[in-house]
């Protein structure tokens, strides 16, 4: 007998009893993929106006450019600014689709998908807690390793009761959270090889590098620390036999 399939609360179909999808919440997609272009649209249309106002300011960065938004004054030009607005918005509505990672669940399975960097596998019996951390998902092991780490869009309490369903460690905060530590490279608490893994972390946090971040955090944990980031600072603790 066909498993059914329902549309879930979270924008993807879930197959009751078998599996469940973990994707953006139906009501932020739409809000985002219309939204946004039509921001781009009304921006568009307004920015030919503004830059008319200020045009006569004395100090007025990027007058050229200012002043060429200000020249749009044809029907088939305001036309052209809102068809451009309306791609530019877009493009940035599905670059901020992408950032968010696909989870889906079975009792004995997690699988994380991400644009940026693919899919990670992980059985149940490898996991010993699953929470969030501001807003990305960290799924840990029983060694207290970052199995899966990626930014989430669902709402956490949504997160939370989707895998408490399935039987999985869930936990209302990170339960090694006192164990971090601020990284500094001149603090000696590290030995030199961890020190330089974390030097090179950081300038791939600079350059927004995602797949050179996680290799590096693997690297790390290789010789027995992790890390999560605020913002560009980094924090490491050890890892955690549980």
């Amino acid at each position: 007998m066909a498993s059914k399939r329902s549309d879930d609360k979270f924008g993807k179909s879930v197959t009751e009893s078998s599996t469940t999808v973990l994707g953006y919440p139906r009501s932020d997609k739409i809000l985002i993929l219309v939204g946004m272009p039509l921001v781009g649209v009304v921006l568009g249309l307004l920015l030919p106006i503004l830059a008319r106002q200020i045009t006569d300011l004395s100090k007025l960065p990027l007058r050229t450019v200012v002043e060429f938004v200000a020249s749009v004054e044809e029907t088939w030009q305001v036309l052209a600014f809102m068809a451009g607005g309306f791609a530019l918005g877009l493009v940035f509505a599905f670059v901020a689709l992408s950032e968010s990672m696909t989870v889906t669940l079975t009792d004995s399975r997690i699988e994380a998908a991400h644009d940026q960097w693919g899919e990670v596998a992980v059985d149940r019996a490898q996991v010993s807690a699953v929470f969030m951390d501001g807003k990305q998902l960290v799924v840990l092991g029983h060694d207290s390793r970052q199995l899966v780490r990626g930014t989430h869009a669902a709402p956490a309490q949504r997160l939370a009761a989707a895998f408490r369903a399935r039987g999985y460690p869930w936990q209302d905060s990170d339960p090694y959270a006192d164990l971090f530590k601020k990284w500094s490279p001149e603090s000696g608490a590290l030995r030199p090889e961890v020190n330089a893994v974390l030097a090179a972390r950081k300038e791939a946090l600079k350059h927004k590098s995602g797949y050179d971040v996680r290799e590096l955090t693997r690297a790390a944990e290789e010789l027995g620390y992790t890390v999560r980031d605020k913002g560009t600072e980094q924090f490491w603790r050890p890892l955690v036999q549980s």
